[in-house]
């Protein structure tokens, strides 16, 4: 009698499925830069804007969604563009990207995450367990982690409470 290591039946959805095939897409090409790749992910999301523009894309959405002030977003065309990590982790969060194309696209960086470094722990944490949030909620997500330097703080734009810089 045959030993089966595999069940008859279908047990991922189609969706599962169109998202590994989405997934998938993101990372199948190996030799772009990071702001090459990003560019590609907010390309095929559809994010373009409905008047052409010379950087193809809806800098204004992509940056409500980041949270990254536009001219982090406008580097994305130079070849020579090198993001900060917690840049494209504003960037994995805000597209909604897993972090597994986060990864990739810290490596087209010259990056990996650290698995022995806290915040990067803290980044990989926010990234597969809370989709859907608002920047100054992860922000507030990495403070109650114990990660209190803004420098690791997500986005760009103007952080309010985050903000250390202020001179009143």
């Amino acid at each position: 009698m045959a030993i089966s290591l595999i069940n008859d039946e279908i047990i991922l959805t189609p969706e599962q499925i169109a998202k590994f095939e989405r997934d998938y897409k993101i990372t199948a090409n190996m030799q772009k830069t990071c702001g090459q790749i990003i560019y590609g992910i907010v390309e095929e999301m559809g994010l373009i804007p409905k008047r052409k523009t010379k950087y193809g894309i809806d800098v204004k959405k992509v940056s409500d969604m980041t949270g990254l002030n536009p001219n982090i977003i406008y580097l994305l065309k130079n070849p020579d563009c090198r993001l900060e990590k917690s840049h494209v982790v504003s960037f994995a969060l805000g597209l909604g990207l897993d972090v597994h194309a986060t990864a990739y696209i810290l490596q087209a960086n010259g990056m990996t995450f650290n698995t022995n470094s806290r915040i990067d722990k803290a980044y990989v944490t926010l990234i597969e367990q809370y989709k859907g949030k608002e920047i100054e909620d992860y922000n507030a997500m990495l403070r109650d982690l114990g990660i209190t330097d803004p420098r690791h703080y997500l986005g760009s734009k103007e952080r309010g409470e985050y903000n250390t810089d202020d001179k009143e």
